[in-house]
């Protein structure tokens, strides 16, 4: 149930901020287009973005029920989607905040990312803490999917300069 209603506000919002975004450009344009026609274009996108989320939101549901059957945490569901959705919401606002920061701070290498996934981990504990998970499932959790996450990151690092370097 919560899964559904987080993924209808993301297709609302996000159908609303295109249409209004389709409709301010098609009145800059001498030939308009027509309601339906925008309608369609706004609905399309929405979908696209709303499977992109659905797509990173299994990601980290998925991240976080591998760190739950390796340690037999016993999840329940419904803690798994708070989980989820509370660490993907997290991931996509202050996370590339962070991010930037610490590119900035400390450039482009290993110790950005290393910073980056220790932020991870004080963050996601802080989140367990909100949740009230208790310490042990709290801290494996957060270790667990912030190594993962930076195993993932270190990889599209790799293939990269992999590419770069061909």
């Amino acid at each position: 149930m919560n899964i559904s209603i987080f993924l209808s506000i993301i297709f609302i919002l996000s159908f609303l901020i295109l249409f209004w975004f389709t409709h301010h450009e098609n009145q800059k344009e001498e030939k308009k287009d027509r309601l339906l026609t925008l309608l369609i274009v706004a609905g399309m996108f929405s979908v696209i973005i709303t499977f992109v989320f659905v797509l990173f939101l299994f990601l980290i549901m998925g991240s976080t029920s591998v760190i739950d059957i390796m340690f037999s945490l016993e999840l329940t569901t419904n803690q798994l989607l708070v989980i989820g959705i509370s660490f993907l919401i997290y991931w996509f606002t202050i996370d590339h905040i962070l991010g930037k920061v610490f590119e900035y701070v400390l450039g482009e290498n290993i110790y950005a990312i290393i910073a980056l996934a220790v932020s991870r981990v004080v963050s996601f504990n802080m989140i367990g803490m909100f949740i009230k998970l208790n310490e042990v499932m709290n801290m494996t959790i957060s270790i667990g999917v912030s190594l993962i996450l930076l195993s993932i990151e270190m990889l599209y690092v790799l293939r990269k300069k992999e590419m770069i370097e061909d």
